[in-house]
């Protein structure tokens, strides 16, 4: 089989897709058209702009990659703009031949004045729902030639809390001024699970719990208290791990937060890690595991 038609064939197929985040899939001319109408400021306003300075093709690290999160997080701060994007992602991902998708992404950057939880879900929730009526309804689909669209939601915690990038972040962090940094994301992760619990109980397809953000520095095993809630209370579990650092972060999600699922894992076995001498050998492996728990050692 030539590329071309491997191309086609790949195209063509009915796929899913069990990890993608709602807010790093935007149309960058919808970002460019709701950033208008809320007068908010963006590093260009043409798509070829943002391409070249925010979206691009290579990066220098997984910070530099997270930028451009801050532009797709600050247009969906209100119900109806979370819900063209949520119906704009449907749309993009059936043209793919994407028919299942797990979508991520972080309510509680979308929490303000305007927004709680369950409207926050709720938007997601509508806009996707809406998208998914009408390809389900569709000729295609009734006959056959087309398989329907289904989904789920997964909502993702932060390894830590960004500064005034969320409003609820920043009135979560000043009310608990006296914990510590990496205390109060694990506090902000716990509130989450809470939160997923009472909108799974009002019917949306919440499906599973992740840990997302810059990874070194920021062990995932300060989070366990929220996946032992999640474990409890029957969500799966997956955890962005081993993306900027080594195999110690993917042992710690399986041992420690009891995930089903891996993000990345880009460093479980990495040349680059043991060329740079980060992992020195065998030894200095296993000593990393074993010292894994430890923030310190971040």
């Amino acid at each position: 089989m030539n590329k071309n038609k491997l191309k086609e064939f790949i195209k063509e197929i009915p796929k899913s897709d069990i990890h993608v985040h709602l807010d790093g899939s935007l149309r960058v001319s919808t970002l460019i058209d709701l950033a208008k109408d809320s007068k908010l400021k963006l590093p260009s306003y043409t798509e070829e702009g943002l391409y070249e300075k925010v979206f691009k093709d290579n990066y220098k690290d997984l910070p530099d990659y997270l930028q451009g999160f801050g532009y797709s997080i600050s247009v969906m701060q209100t119900p109806e703009n979370i819900e063209r994007i949520a119906y704009e992602f449907v749309q993009d991902n059936i043209k793919e031949g994407v028919y299942y998708v797990e979508v991520r992404f972080a309510p509680q950057f979308h929490i303000n004045e305007k927004m709680e939880m369950n409207d926050v879900i709720g938007a997601v929730s509508k806009g996707m729902d809406k998208a998914k009526k009408e390809h389900n309804s569709s000729n295609l689909v009734k006959a056959g030639k087309l398989p329907t669209f289904e989904y789920g939601i997964i909502a993702c915690a932060m390894r830590a809390i960004p500064a005034g990038v969320s409003s609820y972040f920043d009135k979560f962090t000043e009310v608990h001024k006296h914990s510590s940094h990496t205390r109060i994301s694990a506090l902000a992760s716990y509130e989450l699970v809470l939160s997923m619990i009472k909108a799974r109980d009002k019917g949306y397809p919440v499906v599973g719990f992740d840990l997302a953000g810059a990874e070194a520095g920021h062990p995932a095993v300060e989070h366990r208290e929220a996946y032992a809630l999640a474990h409890r209370n029957f969500f799966k579990k997956t955890v962005h791990a081993g993306e900027a650092f080594g195999a110690e972060s993917i042992f710690q999600a399986i041992t420690e937060l009891y995930a089903d699922r891996i993000g990345h894992g880009y460093y479980l076995f990495s040349e680059d890690m043991i060329k740079s001498k980060q992992i020195k050998d065998k030894k200095d492996f296993i000593n990393r595991l074993v010292h894994a728990n430890k923030p310190e050692y971040w």
